[in-house]
């Protein structure tokens, strides 16, 4: 199922986005596009490539289960740590919310409309309901 997700990477983001934010495919696939500038076919990128507004759209889309987020510690020769953080766009959710089925279109059917057409008739002598 997943091997799906490399085949159309922007149509399969498109619709994971547009469908958990619940907004239009067009805005949806601008955003789409944002990330794919940053991942191209790579499935992990490291964080120091983000600017300021990229980031927070980032922490957005983890916080939608888009993304997530993995870190390293390195020790640098002077002996300090250095730590390293990485994106990785969560393929299992994104292919997931891109899978759901919209609902059908139109409200459902209310209590009255529920109801058997006889249930409106009634005598008009009487005042009953007629079977």
């Amino acid at each position: 199922m997943i091997d799906n997700f490399d085949e159309d990477r922007y149509h399969m983001l498109r619709s994971a986005i547009a469908k958990k934010v619940e907004i239009e495919e067009d805005m949806a696939g601008q955003i789409a596009w944002r990330l794919l500038n940053y991942f191209g076919f790579e499935d992990d990128i490291i964080d120091n490539v983000l600017d300021q507004d990229d980031r927070r759209m980032f922490y957005f889309l983890q916080d939608l289960e888009l993304l997530k987020t993995a870190w390293e510690e390195a020790v640098l020769p002077s002996g300090r740590t250095w730590r390293i953080f990485y994106w990785s766009l969560n393929k299992e959710h994104i292919f997931s919310y891109a899978s759901v089925k919209e609902k059908a279109a139109g409200p459902e059917p209310g209590v009255y409309e529920s109801l058997p057409q006889d249930v409106w008739s009634r005598d008009a002598e009487t005042g009953e309901a007629r079977a």
